[in-house]
């Protein structure tokens, strides 16, 4: 999958979430449906981190417009977060994943809804 194609599926789950305070992002986005990607360990300081790890990660997916995708990455990547590809469900698909060291508490179960 290459991001110059007229759609990209992203998977999100920390605050693009539904519920969550930037959702509104994918307003216009065509939701897949939901997955677990393994690998995946997660972390809360603030924000929600994925990094590389034994544990499991609760993932939304999305089909997004181009524009969409790149103003998500904007955001993302200036956060230090970096784009990486995963196999979901629903095909290959887009994720960012904390480029440091992890942060704050991990979240055991990899679903953000279960941060307290």
């Amino acid at each position: 999958m290459s991001y110059g194609e007229e759609s990209v599926r992203i998977a999100v789950y920390g605050t693009l979430r539904k519920g969550k305070p930037l959702h509104w992002y994918l307003k216009e986005a065509k939701f897949l449906g939901e997955d677990w990607i393994k690998g995946y360990q997660l972390y809360f300081e603030f924000l929600p981190y994925a990094v590389k790890g034994e544990g499991k990660l609760k993932v939304e997916v999305y089909e997004v417009d181009k524009e969409t995708f790149e103003r998500i990455n904007e955001i993302e990547t200036g956060a230090g977060y970096k784009l990486v590809e995963v196999s979901t469900k629903f095909g290959k698909a887009f994720l960012w994943e904390w480029s440091g060291k992890p942060k704050g508490k991990r979240i055991k179960s990899g679903d953000f809804n279960d941060v307290r």
